[in-house]
Parts: structure tokens; sequence; C-alpha cells
């Protein structure tokens, strides 16, 4: 792979990494929209590094810590969720031969409506013995997961409206995305497969995540949360705009 196309790819990666650690959200969609809007990689391939490069956030934390995931939320997610990622990695497949436009428009509109549910405010949910929120929550996560590597937004916006301490929420969605990333990355062999050169290139890419990591975390005391995630929002928001006017142009 050409120098001219790795440097961005890893700049755009460390950025997404940086705003992740520092915000609590965004990798996924940050990198498919930005890959996506500057041509860096076709989606199936972004989706592909998406995965892969996501387990390295988080599977070394939830192993320290699988006794604070809150086990039922966990298993109902993951029921729910891991067939509509089928569907959308179906979906996905079927879009990206010859109506790369749409599937663009697709991914615009899908950041857009996910910026708007993580501007919602959150309120916090009575407890309840009803399992259909989570449930909800999966099944719109394995559908943007299995499209867009993004299962975030739906299961972050259900679970922080709980009245669980915050590190149960936070082990517990890592839980969920180190599980979902996996199942993602086994159904690949099923549809398009990465080529060497993008295999090597998320290999080559792991370092950069780490590295970028340990920055967030250091900077994590001295950043205004508040402006970091607006930060990230706003970026989120002028990808998913452009993506959408890039694609009504073509």
């Amino acid at each position: 792979m050409l120098l001219e196309t790795l440097l961005p790819m890893f700049g755009l990666l460390g950025l997404a990494t940086l705003l992740q650690t520092l915000s609590g959200f965004g990798f996924g969609l940050m990198v498919v929209s930005s890959f996506t809007l500057f041509g860096i990689l076709p989606l199936t391939a972004t989706t592909f590094m998406v995965s892969f490069l996501s387990l390295f956030n988080s599977v070394s934390l939830v192993a320290k810590n699988t006794n604070q995931i809150n086990k039922r939320a966990f298993t109902v997610i993951l029921l729910s969720g891991i067939p509509f990622m089928a569907v959308g990695y179906a979906l996905l497949e079927y879009l990206s031969m010859g109506m790369e436009t749409w599937l663009n428009l697709l991914l615009g509109l899908a950041t857009l409506s996910c910026c708007g549910l993580l501007l919602v405010k959150r309120k916090r949910a009575k407890p309840s013995g009803r399992a259909y929120g989570f449930c909800i929550a999966g099944a719109l996560g394995g559908l943007l997961g299995g499209l867009f590597s993004t299962f975030g937004p739906p299961v972050v916006f259900q679970c922080y409206r709980q009245t669980w301490p915050i590190n149960e929420i936070r082990i517990t969605l890592l839980a969920v995305f180190s599980v979902t990333a996996l199942t993602r990355l086994a159904i690949v062999p099923f549809g398009t497969l990465p080529s060497k050169e993008v295999l090597f290139s998320a290999v080559f890419a792991i370092p950069v995540v780490l590295i970028f990591t340990r920055l967030g975390r250091l900077l994590a005391a001295r950043v205004p949360a508040a402006s970091v995630r607006l930060l990230a929002l706003t970026m989120l928001a002028l990808s998913g705009v452009s993506l959408i006017i890039q694609s009504a142009m073509v």
C-alpha cells in the first residue's frame, strides 16, 4: 500500500482513537465515515479494520473486570443483536456490488442519526424487569454493526439510561463491543475477504491505536470531557453531511 494512503490512514485512526479515549464513543463511526469520505479504503475493508482494531481497546480491560458486567443486559443485547448483524452484513455485501452511492448515502444518514441519538438528553430509566429496551437497542446496534461495524450508539444510549454504577455501564458496553467485534470478524469469510494489503495495514495500525489510547488517557485529566464530546459529535456530523452531499452530487 502506498505511503500516500498509509499516512492519512494512520492519522485518521490515531485521531479516532484519541477522541474515543477522551469521549468514550465513536471510534467505528469516525473511522468508517472519514475513510469513506476521503476514499482511503472500500467500505468492506474499512469495516473489517474497525472490527479488528477495536478489540485492542476493549478485550484486555474486560478480561480484568468480568465481575462488573451486567450479565442480564449483556445476554439480551447479544441475543437480539447478533442475528441482525448477519442481516446488516448481507445488506453491506449487496449494496457494495455496484451500489456504492446508495451505500455512502446510507452511511451519511446513519452517522447523522447516531449523532442525534447521542445528543438526546438521557433520562434515567425506572428499574424494570422488562428487557424490550435492550432487545430493541441490540437489534438496531446489530444492524449498524453488520453494515458499518458501529454497534455502539443505540446500546450506549440504552445502557446510560440505567441506574447502574458508571463502571458497570462502561465494562458492560466494552464486553458487548468485544463480542460483537469478534462475531463480525467471524462472518467476514462469508463475504468480501480483505486483501493482503488491508491485513498488513491493520496489523501495522495496532501500535498507532495503542499509542493514541495511551495518549488519550494521559490527556483525559486535562481536557474537559464536554469539549471533547462536542468536538467528536461535530466531526461526525460534518462527515455525515459531507457524505450525503457527495452522494447526492454523483
